[in-house]
């Protein structure tokens, strides 16, 4: 994935997954009152011409079995449903970074279990017409272990994903005291479109906004002109308007960065995650500005900052437990490049 942002920032995505083998140490002895024995299994379908992570499977496997136990704390938005054929392959990579159970895994107490074999899955344009069929593994995951509750507040903002547009690409509306998250009439972005949010809460506190492709988390609040900052200072019952230059202050201008999203794929995934609380975050890392693109940036372009996925996950269920006003909502977009206008 390639990122950059001038007070412009372009967007290139691209996945990359690798291979470990999974190991996991059993706990022994009598576990602290509040953990609770959970157990599941998941199963997933990746294509054989596709690297699969056992790792992460087994991450997938310990969250769905706390989330089957305590729920999900995290209002999630997903659309993908029109170009499912096309991302088949991209189903797993959504799934392998979820962070969404209302619980927190603490230790296995028994060996996870893997097993696989083989399969075939369609796939399909993004018009439904057949495309062809092609080899995959089936892969599944057996745990138990021990899980700890956490309680949190569940998401009571409002957001607006526009293009530029200001057409709604998906939106979060609260409906009798619970986050719904809708698409807007065409809930796709196309390539070279501006992204643009609108954000509101009946509460005044603090926001981040991150994007993860499954690699690296890009920072995309606060703005770059306040690197050293940890967050963005919300006050209640406001509507917040980001990354558009034309409705800023004049005196803010200087301080706004432009998001503009460009794939070399025929389309590719974006998850977008929106952190509130009541309380001012602190990062607890520092961000690389020196990962290789690949490219030359263009003029008036730079880097966006950046951290691991992995760091990323680990600092977020680390809030997760510490912060219990902590408010989260997570969309996963599309960038389309196969309309005719985009390829001219």
């Amino acid at each position: 994935m390639k990122d950059y942002l001038k007070n412009k920032l372009r967007i290139l995505i691209v996945f990359t997954l690798h291979t470990f083998s999974a190991s996991a140490q059993l706990f022994q002895g009598e576990p602290p009152a509040e953990w609770v024995q959970v157990e599941g299994t998941t199963v997933v379908t990746v294509p054989e011409s596709e690297t699969f992570n056992k790792e992460e499977l087994l991450n997938i496997a310990r969250q769905e079995a706390v989330e089957k136990k305590f729920g999900t704390s995290i209002t999630y938005g997903n659309f993908m449903k029109t170009y499912e054929g096309e991302a088949d392959s991209y189903e797993h990579y959504l799934d392998l970074t979820s962070q969404f159970p209302q619980g927190i895994w603490r230790a296995d107490i028994a060996t996870p279990r893997f097993t696989s074999e083989e399969t075939e899955i369609l796939k399909n344009n993004i018009f439904g017409k057949l495309k062809k069929k092609v080899d995959a593994m089936r892969w599944s995951c057996t745990v138990k272990g021990y899980a700890q509750p956490i309680k949190q507040v569940l998401p009571q903002f409002e957001f607006q994903i526009q293009n530029g547009q200001k057409q709604n690409i998906a939106e979060q509306t609260i409906q009798d005291g619970k986050a719904v998250i809708k698409g807007g009439k065409n809930s796709v972005f196309r390539q070279g479109d501006l992204f643009v949010t609108r954000f509101r809460c009946s509460q005044s506190g603090h926001l981040v906004l991150f994007m993860d492709n499954g690699e690296n988390a890009f920072r995309m609040l606060p703005y770059s002109a306040f690197d050293t900052d940890d967050d963005v200072t919300i006050e209640a019952n406001r509507w917040y308007t980001f990354f558009d230059y034309a409705a800023a202050l004049p005196s803010e201008r200087e301080t706004v960065d432009e998001l503009e999203l460009i794939t070399d794929r025929d389309y590719d995934v974006i998850r977008i995650y929106y952190l509130f609380s009541e309380s001012a975050f602190t990062k607890d890392f520092f961000f690389s500005m020196t990962a290789d693109t690949g490219n030359d940036l263009p003029d008036g372009y730079s880097q966006l900052p950046s951290i691991s996925s992995a760091r990323f996950a680990r600092w977020l269920s680390e809030n997760k437990i510490r912060k219990p006003d902590l408010q989260v909502s997570v969309v996963d977009l599309i960038i389309d490049n196969t309309t005719e206008e985009t390829k001219q």
